[in-house]
C-alpha cells in the first residue's frame, strides 16, 4: 500500500501536469489570432530645440496621434503597453531610441487612442549636442501582454523629416 505522501505527491503532480498542459493549450490559441490595427502617426510641431544644462541638446515636439488597436486585443490578451518613441542615428552610427509617450490599455474598448498636438511626456534629450539637423523617425509600439503565453512586440514607424538645424526657443 501507498503511503499518504506518496499519493499526494501523485495527485499534485497530476494536476500540474493538466494545468501545464491547459496553458500551453491556451498559448497555442492565440497564435492563430490576426491582429489589424489602425495607426495613423505625425508629427504636429517642433516647439524648441535648445541646448540643455551646456553638454545636451533638448527637442520639445507635439505629435498626432490616431489609433485604433481594438483588434489587437484578442480573449488572451490581458494589457497592452503602448508608447511613442523617436529614433534616429547618431554620427557614431548607433540607434538611439527615446520614448515620448507611454500608456496601458487593459480593456478592448479603450483601445482607441486620438492625441492631436499632445505634448511628449518624457524629454526628448540627447547625450550629445547632436540633435540639430538630425533625420528621425516617430514609432508607435505595442507590447501585447497575454494572460497566457508570450510577450509580443508590435510596431509601425513615420518617417518624419528632420529636426531644425539651428537652436528654435
Amino acid at each position: 500500500m501507498h503511503s499518504f505522501t506518496t499519493r499526494l505527491n501523485t495527485l499534485l503532480t497530476f494536476f500540474g501536469t493538466v494545468a501545464a498542459a491547459s496553458c500551453l493549450l491556451t498559448a497555442s490559441t492565440d497564435l492563430f489570432h490576426k491582429s489589424s490595427p489602425s495607426v495613423k502617426l505625425g508629427l504636429g510641431e517642433v516647439k524648441k530645440l535648445v541646448p540643455y544644462l551646456g553638454n545636451r541638446d533638448q527637442a520639445v515636439l507635439t505629435f498626432n496621434l490616431n489609433a485604433d488597436l481594438r483588434g489587437v486585443f484578442s480573449w488572451n490578451t490581458k494589457q497592452l503597453f503602448v508608447y511613442v518613441q523617436a529614433e534616429y542615428w547618431s554620427d557614431d552610427s548607433q540607434l538611439n531610441q527615446i520614448v515620448l509617450w507611454d500608456t496601458i490599455i487593459e480593456q478592448k474598448e479603450k483601445a482607441i487612442i486620438k492625441l492631436r498636438n499632445h505634448k511628449t511626456k518624457y524629454a526628448f534629450l540627447d547625450d550629445g549636442m547632436g540633435l540639430r539637423g538630425k533625420q528621425f523617425n516617430l514609432t508607435l509600439v505595442w507590447n501585447v501582454m497575454p494572460r497566457v503565453g508570450y510577450l509580443s512586440y508590435h510596431s509601425h514607424a513615420v518617417d518624419i523629416g528632420r529636426l531644425p538645424s539651428t537652436y528654435k526657443s
